[in-house]
């Protein structure tokens, strides 16, 4: 049997490749929407590409499936869940599946389990090999049902629905997979980092019998109890996720080869978007380049891992986006990760970047960068800044500066009013990656008087200044 664990950075997303040599058929389970590599791989392996699989409706990414399938001439068979109904049934489902439907591509053939309680629909992919066992599971395919020390939310269809959706989570969990074996490994559809559940664990596998032992959602207890449990400090999802559910019942926009070769705007036509359309302009160069200049009103989300995360948060997907960065190699990923949860308006990026608006006369700011001790300094004096933590609840309780205001990054653009838009303030996270992100909205928003912290609060427990728990 042929297997491949795709991972995405920053989503934290797990999608997968199996195939049968003698057959030659590969399936691809929950494909991210930048396909290419899955066809790269498959042509590698020489394997044809027959079939795709997906776990359940994905709220935190555009499903590739469609755009698979297209690329591949129409010629793979999606399966997707049906036991939500029509509501959570894709439109471009080849194969509505149902609770116990088998599919085979040789030696390898993958089961469905009705697995709700994330979602109405969703659904775990058991895989047999017949060349191992023909009645015992490998492995299971198990969504955002069953992650490495977490389940799977049940919270992202609203309040009302999660009422129903949490008692069928228990009932799932305590229940249908009761009878499976505690040797089968599992796969699930995301590791850390990923928001579709709560503190899920840094392997990107497990066995059912390790889950059943060690994860805290495994230990059963009184049903109101455990989801009371389940939910306390479960964190805050960001706003696109609604959007994406829709996205993937109705079918993305296939979108081919659109960004292989973006547009080049001069400023006239960068200007004119911006006044005409609303554009945003992203701003991808590093905290360090853009704290020293930057165009106003720009949204700075530096080039990495996490840009799909933020942009999630705080990019309207209705408007254009013009991108900027000092290194023209960085665009391709930084579409991939714009696409990846539905951001397509991509108008192109700023010829010249920010120098060449500069150099224009066009309208450019700055904020400030100081060391921890200089805050710790100024702390002390009257008339202090009012020093803004932007980490997450957990990261707060695990240590703080005397005096901060806790404002998560994800409550930000809400939270933030309670300060006086005349107040200088300081932000901080753990590196100063997110509060150079806080730093531009707070600006957006008509702060004028802004510095991000370098370094972050790792610097500042390298210096040994002063915590409270």
């Amino acid at each position: 049997m042929f297997f491949h664990q795709r991972t995405v950075p920053g989503l934290a997303i797990f999608s997968y490749m199996v195939g049968d040599e003698n057959t030659g058929r590969c399936a691809v389970i929950d494909p991210v929407r930048d396909i290419k590599e899955y066809i790269q791989i498959a042509e590698k392996q020489q394997l044809t590409i027959t079939d795709i699989f997906e776990t359940h409706v994905h709220a935190d990414f555009v499903s590739g499936a469609l755009e698979l399938k297209t690329a591949l001439s129409g010629e793979p068979t999606i399966h997707c869940s049906a036991m939500g109904g029509d509501e959570w049934t894709p439109t471009y489902c080849d194969d509505p599946i149902q609770d116990g439907d088998e599919i085979s591509l040789g030696s390898i053939r993958l089961r469905a389990i009705h697995t709700p309680g994330h979602t109405p629909e969703h659904i775990m992919w058991e895989l047999f090999d017949s060349t191992r066992s023909n009645e015992i599971p490998w492995l299971i395919f198990t969504g955002d049902f069953l992650f490495v020390g977490a389940v799977g939310r049940p919270d992202l269809l609203g309040t009302e629905a999660m009422k129903e959706l949490s008692q069928d989570l228990y009932h799932t969990l305590f229940e249908t997979i009761r009878s499976l074996p505690d040797y089968v490994e599992i796969y699930p559809a995301h590791g850390s980092g990923s928001l579709c559940g709560k503190a899920i664990g840094a392997r990107d596998s497990s066995t059912i019998g390790y889950e059943r032992k060690f994860n805290p959602f495994m230990q059963q207890l009184e049903q109101e109890a455990w989801i009371s449990k389940l939910m306390n400090g479960m964190p805050k999802y960001p706003p696109y996720f609604p959007r994406m559910k829709q996205i993937n019942v109705k079918g993305p926009t296939i979108l081919g080869n659109k960004f292989d070769d973006l547009n080049s705007l001069s400023i006239t036509e960068s200007i004119k978007l911006i006044e005409e359309e609303k554009a945003v302009l992203l701003d991808a160069r590093n905290q360090h380049d853009l704290a020293l200049l930057h165009i106003d009103k720009s949204i700075n989300i530096p080039y990495g891992n996490n840009m799909s995360t933020w942009a999630g948060w705080f990019i309207d997907d209705n408007r254009p986006i013009i991108l900027t960065t000092d290194d023209k190699s960085q665009y391709p990923d930084i579409c991939k990760q714009l696409i990846r949860i539905g951001l397509d308006n991509i108008s192109g990026y700023l010829e010249g970047g920010v120098s060449s608006w500069e150099d224009a006369n066009s309208p450019t700011t700055q904020f400030k960068t100081w060391s921890v001790e200089k805050l710790n300094n100024l702390l002390t004096e009257d008339n202090p800044p009012i020093l803004i933590d932007v980490r997450t609840m957990g990261e707060w309780e695990s240590g703080h500066i005397p005096g901060a205001l806790h404002i998560p990054m994800d409550t930000l653009t809400e939270k933030i009013s309670s300060v006086n838009k005349g107040e200088k303030l300081a932000l901080i996270c753990r590196t100063g990656y997110r509060a150079s992100v806080a730093a531009s909205i707070a600006q957006r928003l008509g702060y004028k008087n802004v510095v991000n912290i370098d370094g972050g609060m790792v610097s500042w427990h390298q210096k040994k200044l002063p915590l409270e728990i």
